[in-house]
């Protein structure tokens, strides 16, 4: 069974590493997990991505730029 911070994912869904910064210190230890969208990786890079690895956070990277239309 797994604890609920290991379930709880936190998207930043924002444009700035400071915005997320502000997001992944304000949440702590309550989640083990952020979500970094096309918005975010895009404005700042891969490093967001780098450092929340490097606090122990496991990231899922959402860097869908098209999706294919349903007939």
């Amino acid at each position: 069974m797994s604890l609920p911070h290991e379930r709880l994912i936190v998207a930043l869904d924002v444009s700035t590493a400071s915005e997320a910064a502000r997001i992944i210190q304000s949440v702590g230890d309550s989640a083990g997990h952020f979500k970094v969208g096309k918005q975010l990786f895009t404005a700042v890079g891969p490093q967001i991505v780098r450092d929340l690895v490097a606090s122990g956070k496991k990231v899922f990277l959402d860097l869908k730029f098209h999706d294919i239309p349903t007939p």
